[in-house]
């Protein structure tokens, strides 16, 4: 599937320019904003003072008609804006990547903070996917990754850290959580196919890669209308330290430790207890079963027109 290219959105446009606090970029809010103002961009900065403050600020961009809204921080911080305006309307949005992931930037191919202030000056708004994990009567929109087992683990010791968040915290904390974790038992439906046994974990992916680049579903393309699964079996420890790199380049395709499927939606069910389920980096109240679902082309993001060409 191919989302669909808009017109750029005009150089008077009113641009709102949203900082997360808990995202690396809260810490520089006047470093960005003198870098916008060189690049002959006008935006409104706003920083808030907690999520739900961040959320607050979503929804009084959008409804105030700002045609583009800034969003400055990682992956979480889609998320967060995602779930506050399910339904934004003509507002795009702009990724200013100042997170400790940056994944769902990368692959709207914003590689890094100059390139993508210039994406938010001459831009074009595109279609692309993003997902939505619902378990029992909630549900909740996500931009990189739904996952059980390891990853669970992992987080919490992330969250636990004195360390601000990166990608080596990231790579050091799955180390530590690998010593402890014990498989889960889990059973995964898709269409055309199903699993169920014990599992070192389960990633459910929008992108090619979570938590600042590991890479376990490198096929995946945010404008196909698919997600991408990867279950790595259960297997022993220095085994999977053995496929650790491999992991982090992509690389790790028809390895028999790995089912990797696409589809437009997966079913994720505990065998015998329900576990949590990590959205993109966080540890909200989501538990199994779960079912995670595509939302083909369901946001405006402005991206460069090169991307465009090479998708």
């Amino acid at each position: 599937m191919t989302g669909a290219m808009m017109n750029p959105i005009p150089a008077t446009a009113r641009v709102r320019l949203l900082v997360n606090p808990s995202a690396r970029g809260g810490r520089g809010l006047r470093a960005l904003r003198r870098r916008l103002v060189v690049a002959g961009i006008d935006a409104e900065p706003c920083a808030s003072r907690s999520p739900e403050h961040f959320a607050e600020l979503v929804r009084a961009a959008v409804g105030e008609g700002c045609e583009a809204v800034a969003l400055a921080g990682g992956d979480g911080t889609v998320a967060l804006a995602l779930n506050a305006a399910p339904d934004p309307g003509p507002v795009s949005w702009a990724l200013l990547p100042t997170g400790s992931g940056n994944d769902f930037a990368r692959d709207l191919g914003l590689r890094d903070l100059a390139g993508a202030i210039g994406v938010l000056r001459s831009g074009v708004p595109a279609a692309v996917d993003v997902a939505r994990a619902s378990w029992g009567s909630h549900s909740r929109r996500y931009c990189c990754v739904a996952s059980v087992g390891l990853d669970e683990l992992a987080l919490r010791l992330i969250h636990g850290s004195r360390w601000p968040r990166c990608k080596a915290l990231n790579v050091v904390s799955v180390l530590r959580a690998l010593g402890r974790y014990e498989p889960r038992r889990v059973r995964v439906l898709w269409p055309g196919g199903q699993f169920e046994g014990e599992v070192m974990f389960v990633a459910v992916t929008n992108t090619r890669g979570y938590g600042g680049g590991f890479l376990v579903s490198p096929a995946a393309r945010i404008q196909d209308g698919l997600l991408d699964l990867c279950i790595v079996r259960r297997t022993g420890r220095l085994r999977l330290l053995a496929d650790f790199p491999r992991i982090l380049r992509g690389t790790h395709a028809g390895l028999p430790e790995f089912v990797q499927a696409q589809a437009p939606w997966v079913r994720i069910e505990g065998v015998g207890a329900e576990l949590q389920v990590a959205l993109d980096g966080e540890l909200p109240e989501a538990r199994t079963p779960v079912e995670l679902r595509c939302e083909p082309g369901a946001v405006r993001m402005l991206v460069a027109e090169s991307w465009k060409r090479s998708t």
